[in-house]
């Protein structure tokens, strides 16, 4: 939210179709507060967000399947409650025709207009653009783990009891081995929508560092009409996160490398969250059945499905006897 108006609703406020075909203006609604920041719609009725800023130095145009960026431009901009008028602005126009894309751009942009501030330099402006076009690039590559394991990762964020040790503890690439890492813990977490307490797992994941706590979060996530979305659950975390924006856009981008093409389409999944509640458990990764010895120096890469039902969970006397970084990341 901007000064707690969604963009969305601003929006709304702006005609639909455009006032002059092609005529290269944009019809805007200034965001409330101190700034010089609109949000509107081009000439052809995309959305976008236009952004002010000092004066600065050249920056090249950026064209993308699902979003356009120029930099310091000299834009005819029609306010809705103003004369037509010539501003230097940077226009960022969602060109994606799915409106879940485009409602999934305006919830970004909230989150790059609270970083940037009332009156960001050019420069500045462009940093924190270049990321948001880079979120929606990785929005055309394809999916890169499932959503129900993605659901899990965020379900645990969303409930853990420091929420910002939590995210900035999580994987910043699908590359990494655990899901979250931060000083002496390593953690990972394993979904089912079977309600079978099996997962797949690697060696290395089953030997954490010498002098680390290594624990593997285990729930059971299924699909339900009246359960909670994606998008409701990443509102959640992000009003857990009001006033860390960093952090709110490093879920966004994790969650758009994650999802990749299917995260307009996955925003709306439900899933029951309640039974994620009740089914999570957590165990010590070096006490669950896997392939520990007997593997040769070099082989490596050995994944396994690994059986947890005979595997008792660590209670809530062991838990507390965690460091403070891991009773954080662990549900209250």
């Amino acid at each position: 939210m901007t000064n707690g108006i969604p963009l969305a609703d601003l929006l709304a406020s702006v005609q639909a179709g455009p006032a002059s075909p092609r005529d290269g203006s944009f019809r805007v609604y200034p965001i409330p507060g101190p700034s010089k920041h609109y949000v509107g719609r081009n000439d052809l009725g995309q959305p976008c967000v236009l952004l002010g800023s000092d004066s600065g130095p050249m920056h090249a145009p950026v064209r993308l399947a699902a979003i356009e960026a120029r930099f310091g431009a000299i834009c005819q901009i029609r306010p809705v409650d103003a004369e037509q008028r010539e501003e230097t602005l940077t226009t960022v126009v969602c060109t994606s025709s799915d409106p879940q894309a485009q409602i999934y751009f305006l919830h970004v942009c909230e989150t790059i207009i609270r970083i940037l501030g009332a009156s960001p330099s050019l420069p500045k402006v462009v940093e924190v653009v270049q990321r948001l076009i880079e979120l929606f690039r990785r929005l055309t590559k394809p999916a890169s783990r499932s959503v129900i394991g993605l659901l899990g990762e965020l379900y645990l964020i969303g409930c853990s009891r420091g929420i910002e040790t939590t995210v900035s503890a999580w994987r910043s690439a699908d590359i990494d081995r655990f899901d979250f890492s931060v000083a002496d813990v390593r953690l990972d977490v394993k979904t089912s929508g079977e309600r079978m307490r099996a997962h797949h797992l690697s060696a290395e994941q089953c030997h954490p560092p010498t002098g680390t706590t290594g624990l593997l979060v285990s729930m059971f996530i299924e699909g339900s009409g009246g359960g909670m979305s994606l998008i409701e659950l990443l509102t959640h975390i992000e009003r857990r996160l009001a006033g860390n924006d960093a952090l709110i856009l490093k879920v966004q981008e994790t969650v758009a490398e994650t999802l990749g093409d299917t995260l307009p389409t996955s925003m709306m999944m439900r899933f029951d969250d309640r039974l994620a509640q009740s089914s999570l458990q957590i165990y010590d990764l070096r006490s669950i059945p896997a392939i520990r010895d007997g593997i040769p120096a070099e082989v490596s890469q050995v994944h396994f499905r690994s059986d947890l039902s005979r595997t008792p969970p660590l209670s809530v006397a062991q838990v507390s006897e965690m460091t403070t970084i891991g009773r954080d990341m662990l549900p209250a």
